[in-house]
């Protein structure tokens, strides 16, 4: 099995065909509830929810979509063979907050790239905390250009809007 890496969280995956969209989530009493649209390329099949009680997501698959209901299940046994420290929990709901967790951080960073540039050092990886440093101005000011130029900044990647840049 050939794997790929979300742009933003950079987690190994099995394909990119899969994605969240039109995510909302809030606090409750008793725990994080959200719900979400699961896409395929780009095409809504389903719906995902939490409620926020602990319990386990649930897909909501729209109707004639057997065979992303089956491809959804080759996805997410690929992503737990990718995963094997995620093994103690439910699969479908690791894989669907997997890419929820991508969502998220994409859309951070992409906010926060109009005024600043996210970069990391070597081995850090966004990944739990969500944390990464930024320079200040984009990403092609004269400034960060020259800044990440320099040999010996103690950087090894940078946000460029879309993805991370290797140094």
């Amino acid at each position: 099995m050939a794997t790929v890496t979300l742009p933003a969280t950079e987690l190994p995956i099995p394909d990119l065909d899969w994605s969240i969209a039109s995510y909302k989530g809030h606090q409750t009493s008793d725990g994080f509830a959200y719900v979400a649209s699961l896409r395929r390329n780009g095409k809504k099949v389903a719906n995902v929810e939490q409620d926020g009680r602990g319990g386990t997501v649930m897909v909501f698959w729209a109707t004639a979509v057997q065979e992303h209901r089956e491809a959804w299940d080759r996805w997410v046994a690929d992503y737990q063979s990718l995963h094997p420290e995620d093994a103690a929990y439910e699969p479908e709901g690791v894989a669907i907050e997997s890419l929820i967790d991508e969502y998220e951080i994409a859309a951070r960073l992409r906010r926060v790239a109009r005024r600043e540039t996210p970069v990391l050092r070597p081995g850090e990886t966004i990944l739990p905390s969500g944390s990464y440093s930024a320079l200040r101005g984009r990403v092609d000011s004269p400034g960060v250009k020259a800044y990440l130029e320099k040999p010996d900044n103690e950087f090894d990647r940078f946000w460029d809007g879309r993805i991370w840049v290797k140094l």
